[in-house]
């Protein structure tokens, strides 16, 4: 059985409950202005450090932050199906590409499009363009070691923010996603900190 069609529970569920519970898109002006309230500063490990997550407090918020990065992702992870040469790297990329390709599908139907490449991503995607065998190999999981840690704070910073009331079926039904979703998301920042040690990045 080819494994990038194969479907976990899980994956069919997180899916299924975000078409089926969440419904209100936002557009660029809000992704846009919701950015503004963030500041980023280099990390000695990951590269990087959100400061200001804790700004979403909404699920239309939380779509609009996380649509760039998972983009990012799926970009990535389509050159690396093909151009990865260490089999766990590509294993990997393989499983990330169908993940992020049902997560872009998800935010289209509910109108969240994602935002155009930034220029960090852009850059990103050029070096690992030009980069061959181990060499590539490295950028890959480097990027994705930091998406998925990107992910993860932003994720724990909506989670962190005041609960709502559990009337408001829409922002809750949103938490419960995240909640899911902040799960696989650990579990990628875990593996990909381990391929970091095989592939040398």
């Amino acid at each position: 059985m080819n494994k990038q069609n194969e479907a976990t529970p899980r994956r069919n569920f997180l899916t299924n409950s975000v078409k089926g519970t969440l419904a209100l898109g936002v557009g660029m002006s809000a992704f846009a202005s919701l950015l503004q309230s963030f500041t980023f500063a280099e990390d000695e490990d990951s590269g990087l450090l959100l400061q200001g997550a804790g700004s979403i407090t909404t699920e239309a918020q939380f779509r609009a932050a996380i649509a760039g990065p998972v983009n990012t992702s799926m970009m990535s992870s389509q050159l690396a199906t093909a151009q990865a040469t260490n089999q766990y790297a590509k294993q990997f990329a393989g499983f990330e590409l169908e993940e992020t390709r049902g997560m872009i599908s998800i935010l289209k139907d509910m109108g969240t499009t994602p935002p155009p490449p930034d220029a960090k991503a852009q850059a990103m995607m050029t070096q690992m363009k030009s980069a061959t065998g181990p060499a590539f190999d490295k950028a890959y999981i480097t990027a994705q070691r930091q998406t998925h840690q990107l992910l993860q704070t932003l994720t724990q910073g909506y989670l962190a923010s005041p609960a709502p009331a559990k009337t408001n079926t829409m922002e809750m039904h949103g938490r419960h996603i995240a909640t899911l979703a902040l799960a696989t998301i650990k579990e990628h920042v875990a593996i990909t900190q381990r391929l970091s040690s095989v592939v040398g990045s």
